[in-house]
């Protein structure tokens, strides 16, 4: 089983336009990707900390550390208001930081999420 790993970064559109050309000119010329190949960015640092707020990260670390379990499990395991852990897993299931099994039990896909911050263009 391979480890899937995503890193989660700021990019603006032309950093990632620029990046994801790289990426294709790498694949037409047969050479491998880069890793991790799953990436979540955003536009900058304050969109970031305001998708993956601090109750979100324990949510998403938590779910990870205990494995699949409902909304409702999470809301009484976390000690937080089944509405707002409702809409936390809303906006973390948009971001496919978390994933629905048939079940309707939720997990967390990714053995390692890694946060890059550039502080310099």
């Amino acid at each position: 089983m391979t480890k899937k790993k995503l890193l989660i970064g700021t990019r603006t559109t032309a950093q990632f336009k620029r990046e994801t050309l790289a990426a294709f000119k790498r694949a037409e010329a047969g050479l491998p990707g880069e890793e991790p190949i799953y990436r979540l960015y955003f536009e900058n640092e304050n969109i970031l900390f305001k998708a993956l707020s601090p109750k979100r990260m324990e949510l998403l670390r938590f779910l990870r550390q205990e494995g699949p379990m409902s909304i409702r499990k999470l809301a009484i395991n976390l000690h937080r208001d089944y509405k707002n852990v409702y809409d936390d897993v809303k906006h973390l299931l948009e971001l496919e930081l978390i994933k629905k099994k048939r079940d309707e039990l939720l997990y967390v896909p990714w053995n390692e999420i890694t946060i890059e911050l550039k502080l310099a263009g």
